[in-house]
C-alpha cells in the first residue's frame, strides 16, 4: 500500500475534520455529573495504581463504594468528568454469581483475559514481577479473611478487538491494581487501571459476527473507516475503575467507569457514546460467560486451556489452516471484507500466515470457549464431557 504524502495529508485536513463531525460525533442523552466525592475517590485509586505498596486507606473511596452499592439502572445516563484529556462513561450491570467464582475465572493467570472478554480482547496477560504473578496468583483465597485489605499491583498487556466506529486493533500496557475489602460485611474487588504509554500503531480490523466472537485481523496499518483509512491512528490514554460488590451468596454487582483518548494527529475523536458501545459489548459478553451453566468449572477451564496452549506446533498448525479457511469463507460473504487488501490476506487459506504463536493460540481458545458454550466454533475439537457449575 503506498505511503501518503505529507502534501496530501495537509490537503486532507479539512476532509479528516468534516468526516470527524458526520461519523464520530453522536447524538447528545439527557445526562448527570457524578457526585463531587465520588469524582475525588476516582482521583484516589487511580493514582494508586502508580504507587506500589502504597497503603490503601478504604475511608479514602468510601464515597463510591457506597454510591456503586446504592446505584440502580445501567448508569450509563451519567457522564464522569474528563481525565487525561479524555471522555468516559459509567456502565452498571448485576449477574447472577458469587464474587469468589468470578475472581476464579477473571484473576487465575492460566485463564488468559480474551476468554473472559472475547468481545473486546483478542490478546493480553500478565507481566513477570506482577503480583499476581510473583505473590498471590490465587487473590480469591483472601476473600475469607478480610479484617483489612488486600492489594496487588501488576502490568498486563493488551490488544484489543476491533471497534465498531473505526475498525482498528491496538496493542499498549496497563498499570493494573486490584483491591480487595469490604462494605458493610460484604466483600468487594476493586480493579483500577491506567494506560502506561501510547499504544502501537492502529491495525485495520473488521467485525465479521460480534455475537459469535469473530473478528479479522488484517495486520495493515491504518483505521478501516473510509477515506480515512490511511490514517495512523493510536491510542493515547486509556483507564478504568471496576467496583464489584458481592450482593448475596449467588449475585455480584459491578460498576464500571471507563475514559478513552484515541485518533490521530494528536486529536481524540472517542466520544461518550463510543465508549458506551465497547463497555456495553465487553459487559455483555461478560455476563453471558459468567451465567452460562455450560462454562466448565474455573479450575477444570483452566486445566483445558494449558493443555491447548501447549499442544505441539504441527496440531497448532491443522487447526489453524482449518481456522484460516473458515475465515475465508466468511469473508466471501462479508461487505465489510470486499476490500482487495483484505482478500490478499485471507484468500488460499493464507490468514495464519499473519499470526504468530500466541496470536494462533488466542484464535484457537476463543473457538474452544464457543464449542463449551454451545455456540458454532469454526474449528472441531474432542467431545469434552459438560460440567455443570454450581449456582452462583
Amino acid at each position: 500500500m503506498p505511503r501518503v504524502t505529507s502534501a496530501r495529508r495537509r490537503s486532507g485536513v479539512l476532509v479528516v475534520l468534516f468526516i470527524m463531525f458526520a461519523l464520530f460525533v453522536p447524538g447528545q442523552a439527557l445526562s448527570a455529573p457524578l457526585p463531587k466525592s465520588v469524582e475525588q475517590d476516582l482521583g484516589v485509586l487511580l493514582d494508586l495504581t502508580l504507587k506500589r505498596n502504597a497503603e490503601v486507606q478504604p475511608q479514602s473511596f468510601q464515597s463510591l463504594l457506597e454510591f456503586v452499592s446504592q446505584a440502580k439502572g445501567d448508569a450509563r445516563d451519567l457522564i464522569p468528568a474528563r481525565r487525561y484529556d479524555a471522555n468516559g462513561t459509567v456502565l452498571r450491570v448485576t449477574m447472577k454469581t458469587s464474587l469468589s467464582r468470578l475472581m476464579r475465572y477473571c484473576y487465575n493467570p492460566a485463564i488468559p483475559n480474551y476468554l473472559i472478554f472475547p468481545s473486546v480482547l483478542r490478546l493480553g496477560g500478565w507481566y513477570r514481577g506482577s503480583d499476581i504473578v510473583d505473590k498471590d496468583p490465587k487473590p480469591w483465597l483472601q476473600l475469607g479473611k478480610l479484617d483489612n485489605p488486600v492489594a496487588l499491583w501488576g502490568t498486563e498487556y493488551e490488544v484489543n478487538a476491533p471497534d465498531s466506529f473505526g475498525g482498528g486493533y491496538y496493542r499498549y500496557d496497563l498499570n493494573r491494581l486490584i483491591i480487595l475489602t469490604k462494605l458493610g460485611g460484604k466483600n468487594v474487588l476493586i480493579s483500577v487501571s491506567k494506560q502506561k504509554d501510547k499504544s502501537s500503531v492502529g491495525k485495520k480490523a473488521v467485525i465479521l459476527d460480534d455475537g459469535d466472537w469473530s473478528y479479522f485481523y488484517s495486520g495493515i496499518n491504518g483505521l478501516n473507516k473510509g477515506l480515512i483509512g490511511w490514517a495512523d491512528t493510536y491510542m493515547y490514554d486509556s483507564a478504568s475503575v471496576q467496583v464489584f460488590i458481592e450482593d448475596g451468596p449467588h449475585q455480584t454487582s459491578f460498576m464500571l467507569f471507563k475514559w478513552l483518548r484515541a485518533g490521530w494527529a494528536g486529536m481524540n475523536v472517542v466520544q461518550k457514546d463510543h465508549i458506551n458501545e465497547g463497555a456495553t459489548r465487553y459487559a455483555t459478553a461478560f455476563k453471558r460467560i459468567m451465567e452460562s451453566d455450560r462454562m466448565p468449572d474455573p479450575d477444570e477451564f483452566a486445566l483445558h486451556v494449558r493443555e491447548l496452549s501447549t499442544m505441539s506446533d504441527a496440531e497448532l498448525e491443522r487447526k489453524i489452516a482449518a481456522y484460516s479457511v473458515a475465515i475465508e469463507n466468511i469473508a466471501k460473504t462479508s461487505p465489510a471484507m470486499d476490500k482487495s487488501e483484505f482478500q490478499k490476506v485471507v484468500e488460499g487459506g493464507k490468514y495464519s500466515r499473519t499470526m504468530n504463536r500466541e496470536e494462533r493460540l488466542s484464535a484457537i481458545l476463543v473457538e474452544y470457549l464457543k464449542s463449551r458454550l454451545g455456540k458454532n466454533p469454526l474449528v472441531e475439537f474432542p467431545a469434552m464431557p459438560s460440567v455443570r457449575h454450581r449456582a452462583g
